[in-house]
């Protein structure tokens, strides 16, 4: 299973277009097996001191639910100050602060920076990698960075680029057999 990660938690966030894109593109690409969390959803009481060693509903949802079971994540990770969105990082630390072995240990992930700047997130990407890392997970070379994301905003389809398109097939393809 491949689960996709919308690494934003703001109401209407373009996070969770491109990870729409990315799911019909694994879809095309014959991969039916795909999930998607989108950090819209993450509860706010997420954020307490007890996050570390009381049981939280929501977090164990997501860990039977999306990461138990996964082998690859594809984190879609929006330019936020320089770097990924501190949602992204509480994200992980409630995921990771038990059973941290059985839900990121030993997966492949695959990381997508955007951006309304020039860059495309890309020192955030950097950033992320050193957290993946530090999780024992084995990131995918075949970063993608989508800088200056308005330009291709369409409000029929919602993203149109087919540079961009193409860069994200490939990166999915080379994934796929990682």
């Amino acid at each position: 299973m491949i689960t996709i990660i919308a690494g934003s938690n703001r109401k209407g966030n373009n996070s969770n277009l491109i990870a729409e894109l990315y799911k019909r593109t694994l879809l095309d690409l014959g991969i039916d097996n795909v999930k998607l969390i989108n950090l819209e959803n993450m509860p706010l009481d997420i954020l307490h001191p007890g996050m570390y060693s009381e049981e939280n509903e929501w977090i164990e949802n997501v860990k039977k639910e999306y990461l138990f079971s996964t082998d690859k994540f594809i984190f879609i990770l929006p330019e936020y100050n320089g770097t990924f969105p501190g949602a992204v990082k509480l994200f992980i630390d409630a995921l990771s602060s038990k059973d941290a072995e059985k839900t990121f240990y030993g997966k492949k992930a695959a990381l997508v920076g955007i951006s309304a700047g020039k860059f495309g997130n890309w020192l955030g990407l950097e950033h992320f990698g050193v957290v993946m890392n530090y999780l024992k997970i084995n990131v995918f070379h075949q970063k993608v960075s989508i800088s200056d994301l308005w330009k291709y905003m369409n409000d029929e389809v919602g993203f149109e680029d087919e540079k961009t398109e193409e860069y994200i097939k490939r990166q999915l393809e080379g994934f796929i057999k990682f």
